[in-house]
């Protein structure tokens, strides 16, 4: 079996200096490092089991995912990913829920391995499929759980769920599966993961050709010359508008002066009511 490695802070060995260590866990957490650790572990496993005709890609990271699939396992039965953790302890895996048993207590954990396996394989499958490998219907997704001494109560999860006593029957029963792929597109898989193509800009739209302005229809009517800024326009003595005369206020007729007068009368003798009226109030 062919293992390409790409994981980050180990050199070509697999192995990890003291200092580069430490900067793992400041960066990625203690769990990454002993994540990382059970891969190593589980790994003579699987070159006992397989071949050459099978490619281990450990830790490659696709594009938009966010984070690196532990296991890639291209062979010619389908692609596999593989999600190698070093959890300890009693769970429970019901569909899609995960989480720690304490007696008959279930308590929900974070993250959900089972989701994260399951979204780790749908978005490779995506991936494949999005550049041309439209026959990949299903990537199928695995938990695997390292350490011998954890214990799984599955039912009917949403992942496949294997502990590490089951991990050579289930390296065993790969290549007894019904081959899906030629070598060739196997390894064409593997050069598709492991370099995405670049994405191309899209073409800039040309703008539209102006259009031709049409001729001017003929009439009877002058040519008017556009002036520039810098000039007065200028324009035929029979276009030009007529000029404003100031308006004059009009005299007020006979008839105005009339009823001008005869309001004036009526106030005249209100007035006069008025002061008879306040005339005899001082008087009593």
């Amino acid at each position: 079996m062919k293992i390409i490695d790409q994981t980050p802070m180990y050199d070509e060995k697999g192995q990890i200096s003291p200092i580069e260590r430490a900067k793992a866990m400041l960066k990625f957490g203690k769990k990454w490092v002993d994540d990382i650790e059970a891969q190593k572990s589980v790994l003579p496993e699987f070159e006992k089991s397989l071949d050459k005709s099978y490619t281990l890609l450990r830790n490659v990271n696709l594009p938009d995912l966010g984070i690196s699939i532990p296991f890639i396992l291209v062979g010619p039965p389908g692609v596999l990913v593989i999600y190698v953790s070093a959890i300890k302890g009693m769970f429970r895996a019901k569909s899609d829920q995960w989480g720690t048993i304490s007696g008959n207590i279930f308590k929900p954990q974070k993250p959900n391995l089972m989701r994260r396996t399951e979204q780790m394989g749908r978005a490779l499958q995506r991936y494949l499929q999005q550049h041309g490998y439209s026959e990949i219907s299903n990537v199928e997704s695995i938990l695997l759980c390292a350490d011998p001494a954890v214990h799984v109560d599955s039912q009917r999860p949403i992942v496949r769920i294997v502990m590490r006593d089951a991990l050579e029957r289930l390296l065993v029963s790969i290549p007894q599966q019904r081959p899906v792929f030629s070598r060739e597109t196997a390894q064409s898989i593997v050069d598709l993961i492991l370099h995405p193509p670049t994405p191309q800009p899209e073409p800039a739209a040309e703008p539209p050709a102006a259009e031709a302005a049409p001729a001017p229809a003929s009439t009877d009517m002058p040519a008017i010359t556009v002036p520039s800024r810098s000039e007065s326009p200028t324009l035929p003595p029979a276009m030009l508008p007529p000029p404003t005369q100031p308006r004059r206020r009009k005299a007020l007729s006979p008839k105005h002066w009339v009823f001008l007068a005869i309001m004036f009368i009526v106030w005249c003798l209100i007035m006069a009511l008025f002061l008879y009226f306040v005339a005899q109030d001082t008087l009593l």
